[in-house]
């Protein structure tokens, strides 16, 4: 199991670079200067982007003919699927990493960016639970429909994830009464229906691939 994850931080770890080299860049500019938008557009690309280059993997294996050999491996279909979840989650720490460094620095120099230190937990809750949501519906159609249709499934995935984390937010915010009671509400409520997509997700891709011929 630890050959596999390592296998998958490997393969994610030549796009991450190139993406971590551009938060990088993009980092500086939002730190030096004054704007809530691009501190939005900041947090955001940055959780989700790293979970991309995560998912991405998948695809990469099976282009490689790798995701095939290791079928012929001592080890089984559901520990191959659970190396992608849990590679997914890695790299979603490390954009939740990229995204606290580049707070804190703005924080630093021109105090807290937001009316309402609240407002960061939303916008992390946000990135998270479409990181989450992209993964839950990206992995069950990966293996159900071939590597091949992987960038197709990414976007449907982003999408879904998209449209699932807009309707939770519009439902919340249609039955409570606006206030920082609903906004923490809010994000309890994204993160755990995001959880829960993503662990149900799991043992539903593992059933899918047990199913599989190659």
């Amino acid at each position: 199991m630890k050959g596999l994850i390592k296998n998958n931080l490997y393969g994610t770890y030549a796009n991450a670079k190139v993406f971590a080299g551009f938060m990088i860049l993009f980092g500086v500019f939002v730190v030096a200067v004054i704007s809530q938008s691009l501190q939005i557009g900041y947090v955001m690309t940055g959780i989700i982007g790293f979970s991309v280059s995560a998912v991405l993997t998948a695809k990469s294996d099976f282009a490689s003919k790798w995701g095939k050999y290791k079928l012929t491996l001592p080890v089984r279909r559901a520990d191959i699927v659970r190396s992608h979840f849990l590679n997914q989650m890695i790299w979603l720490l490390v954009g939740i990493l990229f995204v606290g460094i580049e707070l804190s620095l703005s924080s630093l120099f021109h105090g807290c960016p937001f009316d309402q230190p609240v407002d960061i937990l939303s916008m992390f809750a946000l990135g998270i639970s479409m990181s989450l949501f992209m993964g839950a519906v990206f992995f069950p159609l990966f293996y159900a429909g071939g590597a091949e249709r992987g960038e197709v499934f990414l976007i449907i995935a982003i999408l879904c994830a998209f449209g699932l984390d807009f309707t939770i937010v519009s439902i919340t915010n249609e039955l409570l009464d606006a206030g920082a009671g609903t906004v923490i509400l809010g994000i309890i409520i994204l993160a755990g229906c995001s959880l829960l997509a993503f662990g149900l997700s799991y043992p539903l891709t593992v059933c899918i691939f047990r199913k599989k011929e190659y």
